[in-house]
């Protein structure tokens, strides 16, 4: 995908934020979202198990939990996005905060 495609995109990505809306394939997205966030979970137990298992990984401590902050941070955000962008049922209400349809 091209920078011009991406940004023609856009604005159909930003509608994804509204409450009614979602993406056409909402569960193959929930389902690599689950698979990549149990992946990043497994990976992160190798590396803390490695050195209490004496596996010297070059990396110190300060390091290990800066990347380990970046991680949750990234993560966390792109899971808020998923969610809202694969359920028709929850995002941005396009009526003032009223969700009733009233």
């Amino acid at each position: 995908m091209g920078i011009f495609t991406a940004i023609k995109n856009a604005p159909k990505f930003f509608e994804l934020f509204q409450e009614g809306k979602e993406l056409a394939n909402a569960a193959t997205w929930k389902n690599r979202t689950v698979a990549t966030n149990c992946v990043l979970a497994f990976l992160a137990t190798l590396v803390g198990l490695s050195k209490t298992f004496g596996y010297d990984i070059a990396l110190d401590d300060q390091t290990i939990q800066g990347l380990a902050v970046g991680t949750v941070a990234i993560v966390g955000s792109i899971n808020a996005v998923m969610h809202v962008i694969t359920s028709a049922k929850v995002g941005l209400s396009s009526n003032n905060g009223d969700t009733n349809g009233k």
